[in-house]
């Protein structure tokens, strides 16, 4: 089964997606957060807001550190659990440090998403040193030439009982290439995700099934009144 999250820390968004489907959770970064509204007085708030949403409706939050250096990526990490919540995923950016900060924490028992992967290397040294879940990031990789398809298939393929998350969305054409090349989870920013249900296309076919009705019944609904 294809797992969905949401990519965002606006807790708005979240509340009004959940209110329509059902949701596996909400990945997060820094760059995402930057941009967040703050509604609650800082970040860390912002998160804790989210976290406790999805403990109550079900779903993993997936919070990235800022730091880039072993060490700090592990005090932000540290930081991170104990602030927001003990059932964080704590996601990590394969570099160097990363993948040493991902064998750190995966030995301890956190659950880590190696994150911003690119390349099949990179993704098989992310879950060689422990990571729950690897993260490719589509637009991206395609922006610099990578066929970002065929590092999902390569990695599904080389490790068919781990779990690959495809995030970094612009377009409807590149989740649906994911979740067709074996993405076992896809995260996409709330906009994007509903985009299809407020094409042209779809208010014209809704519009003529309601013109015909009233055509014929003189009822905006079933119960003609």
């Amino acid at each position: 089964m294809l797992h969905l999250f949401l990519d965002t820390a606006d807790i708005d968004e979240i509340r009004d997606a959940y209110s329509l489907i059902r949701l596996d959770g909400v990945t997060t970064n820094p760059s995402i957060l930057a941009g967040a509204k703050n509604k609650y007085g800082s970040p860390v708030l912002e998160l804790k807001v989210i976290y406790k949403f999805l403990e109550e409706h079900g779903g993993q939050l997936h919070i990235q550190p800022v730091a880039s250096l072993y060490d700090e990526i592990l005090k932000d990490a540290y930081y991170i659990l104990e602030e927001v919540g003990e059932n964080v995923w704590i996601k990590i950016p394969v570099t160097e440090d990363g993948l040493a900060a991902i064998s750190r924490l995966s030995a301890e028992g956190i659950k880590v998403t190696a994150a911003s992967v690119f390349t099949f290397t990179q993704g098989m040294l992310a879950y060689k040193a422990g990571a729950d879940t690897v993260s490719v990031y589509c637009n991206r990789a395609e922006e610099k030439g990578i066929e970002y398809a065929h590092v999902i298939e390569s990695l599904k393929n080389a490790f068919p009982d781990r779990v690959l998350l495809a995030a970094s969305f612009r377009t409807t054409d590149q989740i649906e290439r994911a979740s067709f090349a074996g993405a076992d989870s896809l995260t996409i920013k709330p906009k994007l995700l509903f985009q299809d249900l407020k094409t042209d296309l779809m208010r014209d076919t809704v519009a003529n099934f309601q013109f015909s009705w009233e055509s014929a019944f003189k009822s905006r609904n079933l119960r003609r009144e």
